[in-house]
């Protein structure tokens, strides 16, 4: 029953089932990415469409907004994408040599045969959290895939424009170390990057250049989430051995239970719940390394446990407090002055 609703709901209002970075490949023979989704209007901004050929390379539609919704028997899906282009490579073409790009202010697409797909997929759909390792690290090379071939196609189209562009201009992260750190340097000081100088220089290829930012963005911070979901599965056990390394120390020095103890370890969860929530957003935006804003915490935490463990064991001394340490000073004074 529920499994039926949710296929009612969908035909009613597809963009419900859509999710902001994600690919949908409920559509036979497409891949459906979007940027972002308006659930009141059902709009879809910065859309990404990929249409696979048996006996060719795929064509890539890109459009700054557009909407979803289906025929009244619900058996097939429309498309309505507006001021957006089309690229694609002729298969005809044995060489591969030509490059058609495409620019409409509306393109309508009808994809037939979906009311069996989404009832499937209704079913059988599984969120990132819900994926196993295995199935998280294909999904993230077919994403890497489909990031590498619009990275070729939009080198050539720059090419054929008379812009040939080395790809670390296109993708800067994919330049050596100390051109990343030039990079970051120049934007720090000029406040610009590559592709708005390049933007700024050949006006013409604004639109191209700021259509490849966005589907760019789109595709990176989708294998940034999906490399997240990968470390959290491996990163979240070894927090259990983490927590066990910090709380039988505690255990060992406090020997009276209090609020001060209930304070100190709510004061521990908190600190790992707000560094994999916060290092978790700094990923997806592409702010920081994914391994390294999941394994902070243990890295953090397990540290200071391994200390406290070993300190409890005997095996490293136990560095003194200066509260004890004045304190003892001040229990010595009286025999000294008595001396």
């Amino acid at each position: 029953a529920f499994a039926n609703l949710m296929i009612d709901i969908g035909r009613m209002r597809p963009t419900v089932k859509l999710q902001e970075g994600e690919f949908i490949t409920d559509f036979p023979g497409y891949s459906l990415l979007v940027q972002s989704v308006n659930g009141r209007t059902n709009e879809m901004r910065g859309v990404t469409l990929y249409q696979t050929h048996p006996d060719g390379p795929p064509t890539t539609i890109l459009a700054k907004h557009g909407y979803l919704y289906y025929t009244p028997d619900g058996r097939s899906a429309v498309l309505e994408l507006k001021d957006g282009e089309i690229h694609e490579i002729p298969a005809d073409e044995p060489s591969k040599q030509r490059y058609r790009r495409l620019v409409f202010t509306t393109h309508v697409i009808h994809i037939p045969g979906v009311g069996a797909a989404l009832e499937r997929s209704a079913r059988d759909a599984r969120s990132d959290r819900e994926m196993s390792a295995r199935s998280l690290l294909d999904e993230r090379a077919r994403v890497q895939h489909q990031y590498d071939e619009a990275l070729r196609a939009r080198l050539q189209r720059l090419e054929q424009l008379g812009a040939p562009a080395p790809p670390p201009l296109l993708a800067p992260e994919r330049a050596p170390v100390t051109e990343r750190w030039k990079a970051l340097l120049g934007r720090v000081l000029d406040r610009e990057d590559a592709l708005e100088r390049l933007s700024r220089q050949r006006p013409e290829l604004g639109t191209e250049l700021e259509l490849w930012r966005v589907e760019r963005q789109t595709l990176r911070r989708r294998i940034a989430s999906l490399s997240v979901e990968i470390h959290k599965k491996f990163s979240l056990p070894v927090a259990c051995v983490v927590f066990v390394l910090i709380g039988a120390p505690i255990g060992m020095r406090v020997r009276r239970a209090g609020p001060g103890v209930a304070f100190v370890s709510v004061g521990f969860f908190l600190f790992y719940y707000l560094c994999l929530v916060g290092g978790e957003e700094l990923a997806v935006r592409l702010m920081l390394p994914p391994w390294l804003s999941m394994w902070l915490p243990n890295l953090v935490l397990g540290w200071w446990g391994v200390v406290w463990t070993l300190e409890a064991c005997e095996i490293l001394p136990r560095v003194p407090r200066p509260a004890r340490a004045a304190d003892s000073r001040r229990r010595e004074s009286p025999a000294g002055a008595a001396a």
